[in-house]
């Protein structure tokens, strides 16, 4: 490929430019990323637009009118990144509305909606986490209701995509092999960007995301290194994130620090690129237990220099947890923090995925977070595919107990079989920390967070096979600041 400043300048394409539709992501109180990708044809292997670069212009505006621009530019979209383009605006004002619109010769994109988070004094805000959204499974008819919710912005925990649609039939994914390349990579996501519930949830809300083990490969494995580098690279061109190096495809910054003034700060966990292989303790012996996801721990397992996080990202999370100087201390994962077993006759089972496989790590963080002098501890996640409610100062087996509430949102579309939800089921009169568990209802949470309190709602649609479902408020659950626990709220 010629270099970039070699390639010919395209000026106008034929067809929607702007069909993948806009996003913005990863503010600050002073900044944001505004994301689109030019690709009339999103599923050719130019995106439609050819081996050229295209010049794309955006505005930034104060009304939704467009007509107080506050900042204007162009940047260049070129193929080695799809012709995507991040625009890092500066110097913006906090805790404000923006609007922001793309243009190509002859064409504009929709009008989307940004905001920049808080600063200083903050006295209340109101945002969303939501994971794991299979296309193959049902429509992403939550976002619909998501942004009805009007959340000052979303934290997405991971698995955007999936790699395949476990056999699952009810809407096709572009191909039923898991993506391997590059080019099928982008397909995939352009695949899934192909939601109109998504792209408009993207248009109107500011998003901050983080991978999990569908996103990529998993594990930090060598040899899938280059299946690895074309998921990451995809997964940046089609997201309004920063951390991507072209030259450094396997070393992606991904953990993220949002700073909400005096009122909390959130540490959001790049729990997959550097952690430790999972199956340390070897094949599970009963892979009809749970698809094989729950597993037994091994001696090797409790090894104190085994990691989920890596050395660097570790010691940096330990010391932004310290030195957390607002109300709420809150941790951010892809996957579940706190403990659960599962008591079978042939003995204890945990899923190895998640923190469960990861026990000194475990204790490490916990304990950044719980000596931390500053700011009640809360812990959000996804993964599970299932609405959790966790209090760790009720865990009575032998982990220790841990200071800190922790709230699991559901999936917004992948499902959760019997096969991996009876297990919980059967176990929770032996996890008395899980005060609530639902495996059935597809959604997300919405916080509602004051500097005394913290609300959480659990929102589970009814039916993520109807593109006009509706959407039920199942629980409730207040903390206290300052009061470990969970209060049920529900009416």
């Amino acid at each position: 490929m010629l270099p970039a400043r070699l390639l010919a300048v395209r000026h106008s394409v034929d067809g929607d430019a702007f069909s993948l539709g806009i996003a913005s992501g990863d503010a600050t109180s002073r900044s944001v990323i505004l994301w689109t990708r030019i690709a009339p044809e999103p599923m050719a292997s130019d995106g439609g637009v050819g081996n050229v670069v295209v010049p794309v212009q955006w505005e930034l505006a104060e009304d939704p009118a467009m007509k107080r621009v506050v900042q204007r530019g162009e940047q260049a979209a070129v193929p080695a990144l799809a012709h995507s383009v991040h625009i890092d605006v500066s110097n913006l004002k906090p805790a404000t509305d923006y609007w922001y619109r793309f243009y190509i010769e002859g064409q504009a994109s929709e009008t989307g909606k940004t905001r920049t988070l808080p600063a200083g004094d903050v006295e209340s805000a109101r945002f969303a986490t939501a994971s794991c959204q299979n296309y193959s499974h049902g429509y992403f008819v939550a976002y619909d209701h998501l942004v009805r919710d009007n959340p000052d912005f979303v934290i997405h925990l991971g698995d955007y995509i999936y790699e395949t649609s476990f056999g699952e039939t009810f809407r096709q994914h572009e191909m039923e092999a898991a993506p391997q390349t590059l080019l099928e990579f982008r397909r995939r996501h352009a695949h899934y960007k192909s939601d109109s519930a998504l792209r408009n949830a993207h248009k109107s809300l500011p998003f901050y995301v983080i991978v999990d083990n569908h996103d990529a490969i998993e594990d930090n494995d060598p040899s899938l290194y280059p299946v690895r580098a074309a998921a990451y690279q995809a997964w940046y061109e089609h997201m309004p994130v920063r951390g991507f190096r072209l030259e450094a495809p396997n070393q992606m910054e991904i953990h993220r620090h949002l700073e909400l003034g005096s009122l909390m700060q959130i540490v959001a966990l790049d729990t997959r690129q550097y952690r430790a292989d999972k199956y340390i303790c070897g094949e599970n012996v009963q892979p009809s237990f749970g698809f094989g996801n729950y597993q037994r721990r091994c001696e090797d397992m409790f090894s104190e220099d085994r990691s989920m996080l890596g050395q660097v990202q570790e010691e940096w999370a330990h010391r932004t947890l310290q030195s957390n100087q607002s109300a709420w201390n809150v941790l951010a994962s892809s996957g579940p923090v706190m403990p659960f077993r599962y008591s079978t006759p042939e003995g204890g089972f945990y899923y190895l995925g998640a923190w469960d496989g990861y026990p000194e790590n475990r204790k490490r963080l916990v304990a950044a977070i719980e000596s931390a002098p500053v700011g009640h501890p809360v812990i959000l996640s996804g993964d599970v595919h299932s609405f959790w409610a966790v209090d760790g100062e009720r865990i009575t087996y032998p982990d220790t107990k841990i200071s800190a509430s922790e709230l699991t949102t559901s999936s917004i579309s992948a499902n959760w079989p019997d096969v991996l939800s009876d297990p919980i089921t059967a176990n929770l009169a032996n996890n008395p920390q899980v005060v609530y568990y639902n495996g059935e209802n597809r959604g997300y949470l919405v916080h509602e967070v004051n500097k005394t309190e913290w609300k959480t709602h659990y929102r589970g649609v009814n039916d993520v096979t109807n593109i006009n479902s509706g959407i039920t408020d199942l629980k409730v659950f207040r903390i206290e600041n300052g009061t470990q626990g969970l209060q049920d709220l529900t009416p």
